[in-house]
């Protein structure tokens, strides 16, 4: 609960008009308490830039700086909001700067790895693998009903969820629903999982039925999370890497085959604007982001074959 009644009042205005999604609420409301517990009884009229600054320097302690700038960018663009609505006369994040941080690269899996993935991996597992190889986000994957898929046109249809008897609510990441293709291997290994299911009223394709029957006890208890509707299954993570430590392949995150995804279709010719469509990105700067090892793998080997050319008969 936060303490000042008018940022309250004010926050609750702000999510109901920004329509921000369930996880991105939390960490606001989140962002918006801890600002109003280190400066008590203030307005949001009377916060300057010293507030923010002396907040600012609070979050960078015991976090992450990346983790630093998420609160702070979803606190400014609820002061931003207030300057358009003239509840307040100016905003004190104007000046504020986000903490520098050093850009992580997306890794790819080799089309070696992901055989030796293939090969080791049982049903399930090579279901979501392919998956994610075709694009798929992993809430996307573990929230994927068998109603979704279209065995036909070859077509997954990504689309919310609601709340039921066997369902619980779930909301796609930047609230774009999407079809996504799949090939006719695939649609038969999703096949063989809808024939495989354990109980007939079990939606949840990838899900195994004791995920599944805990999180709906969850929901009924009340306690079941947003992180729980993204991610169903207990452990994917360490399950993930112990794949990969059969498979022989080393570390690394599962969201980087959806980025093998993006950096093979740029290889095979895919313009970044059709990239970005298929990758369902809000932004094309973040299409940018999985492309960009590319160019500058080709910027290397471009100024290796350089020395070559100039200096090589020097030096041999």
């Amino acid at each position: 609960m936060i303490q000042s009644a008018i940022f309250e009042q004010r926050l609750r205005e702000y999510i109901n008009r920004s329509h921000l999604a369930e996880s991105s609420e939390q960490v606001l409301e989140r962002a918006v308490r801890w600002f109003c517990e280190q400066h008590r009884e203030i307005s949001p009229a009377q916060v300057e830039y010293g507030h923010i600054d002396d907040y600012r320097s609070w979050l960078r302690k015991g976090r992450a700086a990346t983790t630093a700038n998420t609160y702070l960018a979803m606190i400014k663009g609820f002061f931003g909001w207030m300057l358009s609505r003239q509840y307040i006369r100016s905003d004190p994040f104007e000046s504020v700067k986000r903490y520098a941080i050093a850009e992580r690269q997306f890794e790819q899996y080799t089309t070696e790895e992901v055989r030796r993935i293939l090969k080791v991996a049982k049903l399930r597992w090579r279901a979501i693998i392919c998956l994610a190889l075709c694009s798929m986000r992993r809430a996307e994957i573990l929230n994927l009903h068998v109603s979704d898929i279209d065995f036909e046109r070859n077509e997954i249809h990504i689309r919310p969820k609601v709340k039921s008897e066997t369902t619980w609510p779930w909301s796609i990441k930047n609230h774009n629903e999407a079809l996504v293709g799949i090939d006719d291997t695939v649609a038969r290994m999703l096949m063989q999982l809808t024939d495989q299911l354990e109980d007939s009223r079990q939606p949840y394709l990838i899900l195994k039925a004791k995920y599944w029957r805990r999180n709906l006890e969850r929901q009924q208890q009340g306690k079941l999370s947003c992180y729980l509707r993204n991610c169903p299954w207990g452990n994917f993570t360490r399950d993930f890497r112990a794949l990969l430590r059969c498979a022989r392949v080393k570390p690394k995150r599962f969201h980087d085959l959806r980025g093998t995804f993006a950096t093979e279709r740029y290889r095979d010719g895919f313009e970044l604007v059709d990239l970005q469509y298929l990758m369902r990105h809000a932004s094309i700067q973040t299409t940018v982001r999985y492309v960009k090892r590319i160019e500058q793998k080709k910027l290397i080997e471009k100024s290796g074959r350089a020395f070559k050319k100039y200096y090589a008969t020097s030096v041999s």
